[in-house]
């Protein structure tokens, strides 16, 4: 998984927040967390996955694929952060192009 310079989040962030974010990024220990990536498949703009279920098998062999750009605790605050990176991004380019 990497994980994007400048993560959205909703959780207040802290030297407790550095290290789960380095347990996300390294795909350890289950943890209650939401995140959003760029998509993973052909189709979207972003998605978003319960950070357990990118730890099954499947997507591990994808590990590589799996760009974060935002983490909340919570599937509404997830959904919250797509919104907010969709608009900053609209703001930046004026199109949803990704680089």
């Amino acid at each position: 998984m990497k994980l994007a310079d400048n993560i959205y989040t909703d959780i207040e962030k802290d030297k407790v927040f550095r290290k789960k974010m380095d347990i996300v990024a390294k795909g350890g220990k289950s943890m209650p967390f939401y995140l959003v990536t760029l998509p993973l498949f052909s189709h979207g703009i972003l998605e978003i996955y319960e950070y357990n279920e990118l730890k099954q098998p499947y997507y591990k062999t994808r590990e590589n694929d799996i760009v974060v750009l935002g983490i909340s605790m919570s599937k509404d605050g997830a959904k919250e952060l797509v919104m907010n990176i969709l608009e900053d991004h609209l703001n930046q380019e004026g199109v949803l192009v990704w680089p």
